[in-house]
């Protein structure tokens, strides 16, 4: 069929479009600026100073330039994304090998290891016979601590976690003169979901092979501690423990965190403490594979996710937190086994472990500079700058926007509302694109029960190609919808405008992840500025104007889209769908013709790879976990079935899987997370033992009451919870806790406790007026009668999953009057 030019001469703009404030004189226009050219062709359809037409192959000069650019950058991309090669067991000694490592996730993580479990201990005195082997100064801290972590509440309660025996390895390998210590720390408990393999069996081993390869070398300048910490999957408390007791890790320490967040890919520096800038420059320095963006670390300050490095920079620690996170599927599951731990990415993050460890603990570390940087690769290279240069260099791009706009406008090739219609389109493209994705994702998902858990699935590639083709085909079929009402060039202004916006947005709210739009902002910009000018009527001209717009804008967005969709799931892929709209948008400016077929192209495709997608089976051999919880209700004498997730084969034996999810505030109160819930079979438990004293009153008509709670069946675990009115004040057998001034009828104030003793945990409240209900629930692993029998490998889910797990609870309640 014929192909209909998409241009200001096919009618792709108004009238009014084509002119300024004023006529344009024909002598007010010089080579490159013709009012009726379209953007990436700006000398069409006007002679050239010769008198002759330009040739239909000079129309391709800048879309044959920017594919090529393009396909280097991607190739570029790729290269620079490659994982390391995995060394063997006969690595030299004082290399990093992942065979070496990968021995010690084969001992630790074979089954859950919980703290205060029989592996959990296993783990632990297996760490303390390798570090002492390597000659090191190894001991076990032990203590107690408390931290109110809501984030982390597995039922979406205000919650509070207490333990009362925690045990923190720390070896240290001394300096010749030190000048500040530096420790590479991780935690070595799992959740009771799984063997915790990646999570954090990896970083365990990691530090370990990182501990005898530094060993291997001259001695360090500076102290360098290996620090394995304990239930930080119950509340970050081993790293509570240890900054409480400054003299086991100096409060100037320098902290470098390794966790894992998936199975496979490489070892991200997503998060950094105070002043990191110095510290940024020394793992790209010391790493040369390292994967940094400040991206990373400005958008996690938005999200409700915790590692031990959270309590470490609420101290006042400087350092870095890495960790890997694709292959989501498997984390805090019963798949997180040794089998799906990659050797590439044990070899990346231990590079990078040993790297560091090695510059910092040869450094000077007695004045490092100050500040905070924002930093990124571009390809190859590394870049980096201050982070105050994030907004004014927004605001110099916006700027360069608007003297570009004036010009054209002054010259009769665009007008203000021109280019607002050229930026409702843009918007439109971004918000249809990504309203569609975020709606197909659960449907292409329906087949994955994994889907329900992680809001992702094992294998998201596919998919993701498919919501990019529809992408393609949203942004085309849009641009050809609205030629008539903003043509190419407007639309192309318009593009450009939304980068802008969201540039100087971005630069204010995330400055770390302002480069993302300011840079290729710039680069569109500087290409718009020489196609417009003599320069832009030449060959030569419209090659660099390709190189400008496509280099930053690929080499910083391409990769951005697959971390994105690692990082937020098949569930969020609307995120990174939104990000490749933005590059479709700007299609009207590469494209001379924008063909009527590309649209309908591109539909095809992305229906086929997405009904593909949604076709294709389970991921094998990554059982789905059951979620079923048993509470006895001691005061009501009633039994419950409780499940976060959707019914299983084995689960619906219990609960039906018709059941609809509702609340359970009535048996516990605070308890946020909808649920399915049903009646069970009575199999009575006795409730906790409770005692409650008042001590006194205070001075506002509040009391100060003591309340002591045991478990009658041998739990070491226990949940308080107590309504009616505020808790100002509390302590945990001598573990203080912090201040809470709830308002009497807000949701229960709510602590969970590990390792109580047999004889019970005694707990001091301070309580505002009026009267207090406390209810006291017991936990133990395991599930009553003909539900004890579950599936193979089936273990509850970790905590931070909106549901609780295997579990058998009693309750027992008492009314302070």
């Amino acid at each position: 069929m014929a192909l209909r030019r998409y241009d200001g001469e096919a009618g792709g703009s108004r009238p009014e479009d084509r002119s300024g404030s004023a006529p344009a004189r024909p002598n007010d226009l010089h080579p490159g600026e013709g009012a009726n050219d379209g953007p990436g062709d700006p000398g069409t359809g006007r002679a050239d100073p010769k008198g002759t037409r330009r040739t239909t192959a000079g129309r391709w000069v800048f879309p044959t330039a920017v594919a090529v650019f393009a396909a280097l950058c991607l190739s570029l991309v790729a290269w620079n994304s490659r994982m390391p090669a995995a060394r063997g067991p006969d690595a030299p000694a004082d290399t990093f090998s992942a065979a070496r490592a990968a021995a010690h996730v084969r001992e630790i993580a074979t089954v859950p290891r919980p703290s205060g479990s029989t592996a959990h201990t296993q783990a632990r005195e297996y760490i303390v016979r390798t570090l002492t082997a390597l000659g090191l100064d190894t001991r076990v801290h032990t203590g107690a601590a408390a931290s109110h972590r809501p984030d982390l509440s597995p039922i979406g309660a205000d919650s509070r976690y207490a333990d009362l025996r925690l045990r923190n390895v720390v070896a240290r390998v001394p300096g010749t003169a030190g000048t500040r210590p530096v420790a590479l720390v991780t935690h070595y408990d799992s959740t009771e979901a799984g063997p915790g393999a990646n999570d954090a069996g990896v970083p365990v081993s990691v530090l370990l092979e990182t501990a005898r390869a530094l060993r291997e070398g001259p001695p360090p300048r500076n102290d360098v501690l290996f620090v394995f910490t304990d239930a930080e999957e119950s509340g970050l408390l081993g790293a509570q423990a240890l900054v409480a007791e400054p003299g086991t890790l100096p409060p100037d320490t320098v902290i470098l965190n390794f966790e894992a967040r998936g199975s496979r890919g490489p070892s991200l520096m997503f998060e950094t403490g105070p002043d990191a800038g110095w510290l940024v420059r020394a793992l790209t320095e010391s790493a040369p594979d390292a994967r940094a963006d400040s991206l990373l670390d400005a958008a996690y300050r938005y999200m409700p996710n915790l590692t031990d490095f959270t309590v470490f920079q609420e101290a006042g620690h400087q350092g870095m937190n890495l960790a890997y996170l694709d292959g989501y599927t498997h984390y805090h599951g019963a798949g997180d086994t040794p089998e799906r731990v990659d050797p590439a990415t044990v070899q990346h993050q231990g590079e990078q472990a040993l790297g560091l460890a090695r510059a910092l603990a040869s450094a000077d570390l007695n004045s490092t500079p100050a500040g905070d940087s924002a930093y990124f690769r571009l390809g190859a290279w590394f870049v980096s700058y201050p982070l105050g240069a994030a907004l004014p260099a927004a605001l110099a791009t916006a700027g360069l926007g608007l003297a570009l706009l004036l010009r054209l406008r002054a010259r009769g090739a665009l007008t203000v509302g021109a280019v607002l219609r050229g930026f409702a389109v843009a918007l439109g493209q971004l918000l249809l694109a990504a309203g569609a994705a975020f709606g197909l994702a659960p449907l292409v998902a329906a087949r994955h029960p994994e889907f329900a858990h992680y809001y992702d699935i094992g294998a998201h590639g596919p998919p993701l190609v498919g919501f990019l083709s529809l992408t393609l085909a949203v942004g085309c079929a849009l641009a050809l919808i609205a030629r008539r009402w903003a043509g190419a060039r407007a639309q192309v202004a318009g593009a450009v405008l939304l980068w802008i916006v969201l540039s100087v947005l971005s630069a204010v709210t995330l400055p770390g992840g302002s480069h993302v739009f300011v840079w290729p902002t710039l680069g569109l910009l500087s290409a718009a500025a020489v196609l417009t000018s003599r320069a832009g009527a030449t060959a030569g001209g419209r090659v660099l104007a390709a190189a400008l717009g496509t280099v930053p804008a690929a080499l910083l967005v391409f990769p951005l889209v697959p971390l994105l969709t690692n990082a937020l799931g098949l569930g969020l892929v609307a995120v990174p769908v939104a990000v490749a709209a933005l590059l479709a948008a700007l299609l009207p400016g590469v494209l001379p013709v924008l063909p009527r077929l590309l649209p309908v192209t591109a539909a095809v495709v992305a229906t086929a790879v997405l009904a593909a997608a949604a076709l294709l089976p389970p991921e094998p051999g990554n059982p789905v976990r059951a979620d079923l919880l048993y509470l006895w209700d001691a005061d009501r004498r009633t039994g419950h079935w409780i499940s976060g997730v959707p019914a299983d084969d084995w689960s619906g034996d219990f609960l039906p899987a018709d059941a609809e999810r509702g609340s359970v505030a009535d048996l516990w109160p605070g308890w946020r997370v909808p649920v399915r819930r049903g009646p069970a079979e009575a199999f009575p438990l006795p409730g906790p033992r409770v005692t409650t004293k008042v001590l006194g009153d205070t001075a506002d008509g509040g009391r100060r009451v003591r309340v002591t709670a045991a478990s009658r069946r041998g739990a070491d675990q226990l949940v308080v919870l107590v309504s009616g009115t505020a808790v100002r004040g509390w302590s945990l057998t001598g573990v203080p806790g912090l201040h809470a001034d709830d308002p009497a009828g807000d949701a229960p104030w709510e602590l969970w406790i590990r390792h109580v003793p047999a004889r019970g945990a005694e707990l001091e409240l301070e309580l505002g007026a009026g009267p207090a209900t406390v209810r006291v629930i017991d936990r133990t692993q395991g599930l009553p009668g003909p539900a004890a029998d579950g599936p193979d490998g089936t273990r509850p889910p970790a905590l931070g999953v909106a549901s609780l797990g295997e579990a058998s609870l009693t309750a027992t309640t008492r009314t302070l009057e």
